[in-house]
Formats: C-alpha cells, sequence, structure tokens
C-alpha cells in the first residue's frame, strides 16, 4: 500500500511539472459503449452495448487548437423486439466502425498538467453485417467528445473522454436481422450511442511552445490636479 502511495505521488509531483505536449500525437483509446434503443410503432430497435476500440491521431496547431482523425470500431447486436413479449422479431450480429474527423479545442492552463478539451467530428458510419446480409452499408455520421489529456510527459499521457456519436439516415436502421422465417426484417431511424473511453498518449511530433501571456500595457495614473477657489484676479491692464 505505501509503495503505490509513493507511486502515485511521484506520478502526481511529475505531472505538476509536464504542462507541455508535441504537435502530432498518437492516442489508442479503449472504452464501453451503451446501449441505443428508439421507438417505433409496435416495436423497439435495440443495439447492444459492447466495448469498443480504436485510436486517434491529433495535430497539435498549439496548445489551445489541433485536428483529430478517429477511428472507433465496436462489435455488438441488433435488432427489432415486440413490446409485449420482449421477445426479439428479429436479431443479428454487427459490427459498426466510425471513420471520423474535426477540431478540438483545448483549454490551457499555464502550469497545470490538465489540459481539459472538446471537439466536434464528421465522417462516416460503415456497418458490417453478419451472416445473413450481404454487403456492408456506409453512411454519414458526426460525433461530439468532452474530456481532458493528463500529462505525466510532453510525450506521454492519459485522456479520459466522453463521446457521443450518431449515424444519420441509416437505412439499415440499424435495428434490422433477419426474422424465423429467413427474410430480412428493416427499421429507419438515426443511431445515438454514448461511449465512456480512456487512451494513452503517445507523442510523437516536437515540443510546443507554451503560449505567450497576454501583453498588459500599464499606464500611469494621471497627476493631482490643483484647483484655487475662488480663482485669481485678472492681472492689470495698463495703457501706454
Amino acid at each position: 500500500m505505501k509503495k503505490i502511495s509513493l507511486l502515485l505521488l511521484m506520478t502526481a509531483a511529475i505531472a505538476l511539472h509536464s504542462s507541455a505536449q508535441t504537435n502530432f500525437e498518437f492516442i489508442p483509446t479503449g472504452g464501453y459503449t451503451f446501449q441505443d434503443r428508439v421507438s417505433f410503432n409496435n416495436s423497439y430497435g435495440r443495439i447492444d452495448e459492447s466495448l469498443n476500440w480504436g485510436g486517434s491521431l491529433l495535430f497539435n496547431v498549439n496548445q489551445r487548437f489541433g485536428l483529430e482523425l478517429m477511428y472507433d470500431h465496436m462489435d455488438t447486436k441488433s435488432g427489432l423486439f415486440n413490446y409485449g413479449s420482449q421477445t426479439p422479431t428479429s436479431q443479428q450480429d454487427v459490427g459498426i466502425n466510425y471513420i471520423l474527423a474535426g477540431p478540438v479545442s483545448t483549454i490551457y492552463i499555464p502550469g497545470s498538467s490538465v489540459h481539459p478539451f472538446f471537439g466536434a467530428m464528421l465522417g462516416a458510419a460503415v456497418f458490417s453485417p453478419g451472416a445473413t446480409n450481404y454487403s456492408t452499408n456506409t453512411q454519414f455520421a458526426y460525433g461530439a467528445e468532452l474530456g481532458t489529456n493528463i500529462y505525466i510527459s510532453p510525450r506521454f499521457g492519459l485522456r479520459l473522454k466522453a463521446q457521443l456519436l450518431s449515424s444519420v439516415g441509416n437505412v439499415y436502421g440499424y435495428y434490422s436481422g433477419a426474422s424465423s422465417d429467413g427474410s430480412n426484417i428493416y427499421n429507419y431511424s438515426d443511431i445515438y450511442q454514448f461511449s465512456l473511453n480512456a487512451g494513452l498518449i503517445i507523442g510523437l511530433g516536437r515540443i510546443l511552445s507554451k503560449p505567450r501571456p497576454p501583453v498588459i500595457i500599464h499606464r500611469p495614473q494621471p497627476g493631482p490636479y490643483y484647483y484655487r477657489y475662488p480663482p485669481p484676479p485678472p492681472p492689470p491692464y495698463y495703457y501706454h
């Protein structure tokens, strides 16, 4: 227990002095995606919860802004279920692959190794059906993320984030599958998948310089003004 506490204290001490980062970062990630469910007229569609894995390539312009290319994959089950019996009308395995890119903004805290961030992404979702279907399906997708980077050193750190990924106008639903007679069943709806992820930050580029502090111009305070009351009389006027 003492060794673990000492290791945590050393890690925290190093982190307090590691606020720098590199201009190019590779971030392998993994996490947990929660169940997605949507209601239809006489049934509901469901995509089961599952573990996910993937990674990001992050191109940092500076310590406040970057561009991220992200890949996220999960293997799960999707299907349609009856409201009354809760039994599946159809169900199948599916692999979901998100390929997204977008800007990431970081809140820079001077002298701190904790860098909160948020970002938005656009791209595609590729669905790989199981044996009941014969081809993959690609749809427009978007996402948003919110989290923090914790740097142990400029080239190593931890990433913790929450993300929401969505596939728009999916022709499969993807609440679909094969019924008992072998025919395919589909229902149409967008997908919203919320997940919690963690990853390792591996810095591969040059170390970025710290942002310059804002320039503060100090203007001298105006001197005191003295007034006489009543005012002095005008000088005498002489005729020549």
